[in-house]
């Protein structure tokens, strides 16, 4: 009988750690990536990797009274997949507001419209039929007359024309009337890509976007009152502004300190550009995601420059005479682009201008752009405006598809954004850090919103959106962190951010980076934080005696690995401080049992505010 119990036990030893050692859940698109070659299982680009790019010239005009954009734009499209496409699609994502599209949230009546309004397509050199257009969500495609071959290109004419957002709308919008941030403006290609073939999602408001790398000749008419920021370099400046302004733009992309560019008196006077009807102001931008632009008559305009590795970048503020603290935003982010060059992800800084433009509502980031609110506390602008400059390098230094994986980038650089907000605020204990881990109690473990990480970020409904997207992977970043250690953790970062510099990674290329950083299969941490139902709670079981000392039970009530930080207090008044890394719970075991020296105990304490859980309640025994 002892012979079989021994053997049982050996057997479901093995069982249990065949359980805790089996790979991630991979999807079949991921595991036909892996086996065609083009991702590899150390998370870098396959040897057969490929991706599709674009060339688009695009020549716009809006009318700031009627709100109407017109263009014209010409597309050269490579195909650098295996495969022959035989159609195309592309994302009108301003038929958001188009009537009878669905949409995850309320839209104000004032910005609903007919929809972007396709006025002639041709697809090398041929006429495509309005009969061939099809259009689904905000997702526009037509057949191509003969097939595009791999490793092929074609040019596409596309005219359009639509009614931009007569308020303030989501990322976008109507500011006081005579201001406006344009975005996602353009007939723009999906994405054609190894995992997925063509991503036709669409867009319903609450989810991201997913984007190719392409370059961009941008045309954009506006009344000459107007003053114009956008993606890219201006290319045409000394043939619009007056020489006063153009002098100071240069001295602020030479100093540290700020430079009014236009102030109040500028705009009183109105003699900011050259005499004019219109002026037709020329971009060009190399090798990024997505363009934007603002454009104002009211606005006013701070600038500075900071030095980022061995480059300059040159910083501007653009807001209403009105703001309260969009004036404190050039110093700000002079300290978190230095931050993030040299502190983690220690890489330098992607852009080379950036223009955070008042709009709102919140915090948007584009390439080389920031559409952002005027908060009226000074430590939230601080806040939002550090998180917002961090995307330069997600999604757009390494691209990846947030539609999908919204997490990746919300979830790294709300961790990262909040040490550079707690650098900048001088809070070396990251006290600040308990507003997100006090938020992640809030919601934790509620069937409505708490859900695994890796659903898709497009299905995901608006309180399951901000918890999983934004909370849930900050904390489990966070413990990440604390895990390998800040150098380890930025190693992982940057080696990931280089891997897949101007490329498309997926979670598994994050996760198994990260394995090799680690030197270790990290999957008994990925698998429960990112892919099962469970939460972070630990709390303390039973407190006992064990010959001359003590034992402390904890209990993992959650599931999840989370560090263990005990702190036993003596009525001498001593105390004893034991810790356990979260590896602790790798083998998938529910409870531990920790041992501590003799004494009368007065008080026991496990795991500060600082570690998220999702109850507290049971983290204080007293006697």
């Amino acid at each position: 009988m002892k012979k079989l119990l021994f053997f049982l036990l050996l057997l479901l030893s093995g069982f249990l750690s065949a359980q805790t050692s089996r790979p991630l859940y991979q999807p079949r698109e991921i595991q036909t990536a892996l086996q065609s070659g083009t991702r590899s299982t150390d998370g870098r680009p396959g040897p057969d990797y490929f991706q599709n790019r674009a060339e688009y010239v695009i020549k716009a005009e809006f009318d700031p009274g009627s709100k109407m954009l017109s263009g014209t734009e010409t597309i050269t499209y490579e195909n650098n997949s295996r495969d022959s496409l035989g159609q195309l699609y592309f994302n009108l994502y301003q038929n958001l507001y188009k009537k009878g599209t669905a949409k995850d949230s309320d839209i104000e009546a004032a910005n609903l419209h007919d929809g972007v309004e396709i006025l002639s397509v041709k697809a090398g050199g041929i006429t495509v039929s309005p009969e061939r257009f099809r259009s689904f969500s905000t997702i526009f495609g037509f057949p191509l007359p003969t097939k595009m071959a791999p490793d092929s290109k074609i040019s596409i004419e596309i005219q359009w024309k639509q009614k931009m957002p007569e308020t303030i709308a989501k990322r976008q919008g109507t500011y006081q009337k005579t201001n406006f941030f344009i975005a996602y403006w353009y007939p723009k290609l999906c994405v054609y890509d190894d995992i997925e073939g063509w991503n036709t999602a669409g867009h319903t408001g609450q989810a991201e976007f997913y984007s190719d790398y392409s370059d961009y000749q941008v045309e954009i008419i506006v009344p000459a009152s107007f003053t114009v920021w956008s993606s890219g370099s201006l290319m045409n400046g000394d043939e619009i502004y007056q020489d006063k302004f153009l002098k100071r733009i240069e001295a602020a992309s030479k100093s540290d300190s700020v430079i009014r560019v236009i102030t109040g008196a500028d705009r009183a006077e109105g003699k900011i550009t050259r005499p004019a009807k219109k002026h037709t102001w020329k971009y060009q931008l190399i090798n990024q995601m997505d363009f934007a632009f603002g454009l104002s008559n009211t606005y006013l305009w701070d600038a500075t420059s900071t030095l980022a590795g061995n480059k300059r970048v040159s910083i501007h503020s653009v807001y209403s005479p009105a703001a309260v603290n969009c004036n404190k935003i050039p110093d700000i982010t002079r300290k978190a682009i230095r931050y993030y060059s040299l502190q983690i992800p220690a890489l330098a800084y992607p852009e080379e201008n950036i223009t955070l433009f008042e709009g709102g509502p919140g915090g948007m980031e584009f390439p080389g752009m920031i559409n952002q609110q005027d908060y009226k506390e000074a430590m939230e602008t601080m806040m939002v405006t550090v998180h917002e400059l961090g995307h330069a390098y997600l999604p757009f230094y390494a691209g990846i598809n947030e539609q999908k994986y919204g997490w990746i980038d919300e979830g790294i650089f709300t961790l990262i954004g909040f040490l550079a907000f707690c650098d900048q605020a001088g809070d070396k204990d990251l006290n600040f850090f308990q507003m997100l881990t006090s938020k992640y109690s809030e919601d934790a473990g509620y069937q409505a919103v708490d859900i695994p990480i890796m659903d898709m970020s497009y299905k995901l409904g608006d309180f399951t959106y901000g918890f999983v997207t934004y909370l849930k992977p900050t904390a489990a970043f966070f413990v990440l962190h604390d895990y390998l250690g800040a150098d380890k953790f930025t190693r992982g970062i940057s080696e990931f951010l280089t891997r897949w510099k101007g490329l498309h990674p997926t979670p598994y290329d994050l996760f198994n980076t990260f394995n090799t950083i680690a030197g270790e299969d990290l999957a008994w941490f990925w698998k429960p934080w990112f892919f099962e139902f469970g939460y972070a709670d630990l709390a303390i079981g039973k407190v006992g005696k064990s010959g001359a000392g003590h034992t402390v039970e904890i209990l993992n009530k959650g599931g999840y690995p989370l560090p263990v930080n005990l702190t036993i207090k003596y009525s001498d008044g001593t105390e004893k401080i034991f810790t356990e890394r979260m590896n602790c719970w790798k083998s998938g075991i529910s409870s531990l049992t920790i041992n501590v020296p003799s004494g009368e105990i007065r008080e026991i304490l496990l795991n500060p505010r600082l570690v998220p859980e999702a109850e507290y309640d049971g983290n204080r025994w007293k006697q």
